[in-house]
């Protein structure tokens, strides 16, 4: 049976999904930074376009956020996309917005995949960050937290969380019900701790295409794992 759609008939297989989010902050401080990030993602895309193993059960979908939130791709199939989208930085890092989006674009999402046969897992959303929640009034963000955390919500996603530079281990460890990572070094070198966070995830997703379940990296090169209870 599948986690949220129909019965799978008794004479036919059903291709298993994993709807897949990655979450990158594109705020102000993330500007030196923009070339390496659409470099990755242009990666991420070719990877997915030449694994079919991988693309068939890594349904992507890439959100960025600073003010306001933006579907970059939509989980759409990797091979119907005419050009590449890329990710330009600037603005705060309100993360409210951002939670919100994920949630309503995962509600259509699954009961997409649904409808076409797939057997729909627990999604996964991966958020890249370098900064701390800007949202006006403080803490607000927490209400959209909780509502995509909320354990009566049958879709609610795990969520791994990658944090360099300004990020705040209470804030990453909050947000994660996975795994929080913190590069270990954020001084100078956030790119080099990005390209890590990137290729840490992209390994996740082969490793979880492999065995057609989700795959949590049990380390990463250059973070240090933070307990998901935090209290700051």
């Amino acid at each position: 049976m599948s986690e949220y759609g129909p019965e799978a008939s008794s004479t036919g297989f059903k291709a298993k999904g994993l709807p897949t989010y990655l979450v990158l902050d594109t705020s102000g401080s993330m500007k030196r930074h923009e070339q390496l990030l659409n470099a990755t993602l242009l990666k991420i895309y070719d990877t997915l376009y030449t694994s079919p193993q991988l693309s068939e059960f890594i349904h992507l979908s890439v959100i960025s956020f600073n003010t306001q939130p933006h579907v970059v791709t939509a989980m759409t199939d990797i091979e119907t996309l005419e050009t590449l989208p890329t990710v330009s930085c600037e603005g705060l890092t309100n993360v409210g917005p951002m939670l919100e989006l994920v949630k309503a674009r995962i509600t259509e999402d699954v009961r997409t995949m649904s409808a076409a046969g797939t057997e729909v897992l627990r999604p996964v959303m991966f958020l890249l960050t370098d900064g701390i929640p800007t949202d006006e009034p403080r803490g607000a963000w927490k209400r959209d937290l909780d509502a995509l955390q909320d354990r009566a919500w049958k879709p609610r996603p795990n969520i791994i969380t990658y944090g360099f530079g300004d990020a705040s281990e209470a804030v990453l460890s909050t947000i994660a019900t996975a795994a929080a990572y913190i590069a270990q070094d954020n001084g100078e070198h956030t790119g080099a701790a990005l390209s890590e966070a990137m290729s840490s995830l992209l390994n996740s997703l082969v490793a979880s295409a492999r065995v057609q379940s989700l795959q949590v990296p049990e380390e990463v090169k250059g973070y240090r794992t933070l307990p998901l209870d935090f209290v700051g």
